[in-house]
C-alpha cells in the first residue's frame, strides 16, 4: 500500500545517533561515550552538515603540492636519509634546514632557476658544515 511512497533515508550525525539510542533504551546513560558530556558542555557553534557533497568516483581529485614538499622529495631523492626523524626533537632535520637555507637562496637570488637554487644551497650548507648524505 505504501510502497510508492519513497522517503529519504537521512542518517544524522553520531550525536543526535547516540542521543537516539539514550532515548531508546539500547544504551545506557552510565555506558554513555567520554565526548558525549563535552559535546553537551560546549555543541559547535553550527550544527554538523550530514548532506555533505563529495568528490563522485570518476572526478579526478586536485593535487596539493606545496613548493617545500617537492622541494623535499627532490632532497630525498637525491640524499637518501636512513635516520628517523625524532618528533619530540627540537632540532631541526636535515630536509627542513635544507628548505630554509632554501628559501634564504631564493630571496637572493630571484633570477635563479629551481635547479640553480638547489646546487647553490648544497654548496652552502657544505660550507657551513652540515653533511648531506
Amino acid at each position: 500500500m505504501a510502497s510508492f511512497i519513497t522517503r529519504a533515508e537521512r542518517s544524522g550525525n553520531i550525536f543526535s545517533r547516540v542521543t537516539g539510542l539514550i532515548r531508546a533504551g539500547q544504551l545506557n546513560w552510565a555506558d554513555r561515550p567520554l565526548w558525549y558530556d563535552v559535546y553537551i558542555s560546549s555543541p559547535p557553534l553550527s550544527p554538523p552538515d550530514w548532506n555533505v557533497k563529495l568528490a563522485m568516483f570518476d572526478e579526478p581529485i586536485r593535487p596539493i603540492f606545496y613548493e617545500e614538499d617537492v622541494l623535499r622529495a627532490k632532497f630525498y631523492k637525491k640524499y637518501r636519509s636512513t635516520a628517523g626523524i625524532q618528533v619530540d626533537s627540537s632540532r631541526t632535520s636535515v630536509s627542513q634546514q635544507f628548505i630554509n637555507e632554501y628559501k634564504l637562496v631564493k630571496t637572493e637570488n630571484s633570477g635563479a632557476t629551481p635547479d640553480e637554487l638547489f646546487e647553490m644551497t648544497q654548496k652552502r650548507l657544505s660550507e657551513n658544515g652540515i653533511i648531506l648524505k
